[in-house]
């Protein structure tokens, strides 16, 4: 089964079992004929993780929204386990590509019982697996929400729980013409002609827009809750250091990974504003920062 998300084409197969591989609705429509050319990496979902006997160079715990997962650090693989109610699956992520392709490869344990896996656990597996084989090529999952107005895309930023999805649903009631094109895990990538492009990803959280198209980047909002309204634009150093936190925090474990990040970052905010929004749930804040983002972009 071959996948595109954000011009990337990616593969789901099976080693074990012959059974069909059985995922959730929102990779449906990113499905591409398997005759697809182009494949960047591939993903083994059913072959048993042997645990190591060798302690990792390093270990991280996270928790996720819905459960937690540890990241393993060895010397030539990360290891990524990933829990969620009562359930339990490794990725497998090599160091370096193997020597006889460019298709990167990675095995996970997904669906080693022969059954379907835990949606959070599968969808987190495959957002590192996405992340760790895209990032060479300028190309970030960013957690934000995306609205989409005159075929520009602006993308809210924030911590869990400081309204990017009510900033954006504010948008959508009260400006004409708006839509949503991502809820939780958009793709960003800088393009090899260096326009700087959003695509909508399988990852949306829970606000279920699962949508094959793309824009260029207008903007970045930077959201933070206050019992006023107020916008101002954020200087470089500043629109860097807003930036880098919404990015995939297992992937800056490692070092060049996050050169690729810090990279793209700066091809981002060489090119395009990040507003920092300190505001209200209210029209007013939707309101305001509508006129100054496309102010600064010239639609005004």
């Amino acid at each position: 089964m071959f996948y595109s998300v954000a011009e990337h084409i990616f593969e789901l197969t099976r080693e074990v079992s012959e059974h069909p591989i059985s995922i959730g609705l929102n990779f449906a429509p990113f499905r591409v004929d398997d005759n697809a050319e182009g494949t960047l990496f591939r993903v083994v979902v059913d072959r048993p993780v042997v645990p190591r006997a060798d302690e990792p160079l390093t270990t991280f715990d996270y928790d996720l929204q819905e459960g937690d997962c540890t990241l393993r650090i060895y010397a030539d693989e990360y290891r990524l386990t990933l829990r969620c109610r009562g359930k339990q699956a490794t990725i497998v992520c090599p160091r370096e590509r193997a020597e006889e392709g460019p298709v990167y490869t990675f095995y996970a344990d997904l669906f080693a019982d022969g059954g379907r896996p835990n949606g959070v656990i599968f969808d987190h597996a495959m957002v590192f697996a996405y992340s760790f084989a895209t990032h060479s090529y300028d190309t970030l999952l960013i957690h934000s929400s995306v609205i989409v107005k005159d075929g520009l895309a602006v993308m809210c930023l924030g911590e869990s729980g400081t309204g990017k999805s009510t900033h954006t649903r504010l948008w959508l009631e009260h400006i004409e013409g708006t839509e949503r094109l991502n809820d939780d895990g958009p793709v960003v990538r800088v393009m090899p002609d260096g326009e700087v492009r959003v695509f909508g990803s399988p990852w949306s959280g829970k606000g279920c827009v699962w949508k094959q198209e793309s824009y260029p980047l207008g903007a970045f909002l930077r959201l933070r809750q206050a019992p006023y309204n107020q916008i101002k634009r954020l200087h470089k150093i500043a629109a860097f250091g807003a930036l880098l936190p919404s990015t995939l925090p297992t992937l800056q474990k490692e070092e060049r990974a996050l050169d690729h990040i810090c990279d793209a970052l700066s091809k981002i905010v060489a090119t395009k504003p990040i507003f920092m929004l300190e505001c209200l749930p209210d029209e007013g804040a939707a309101r305001l920062s509508y006129e100054t983002i496309f102010a600064a972009a010239g639609y005004r």
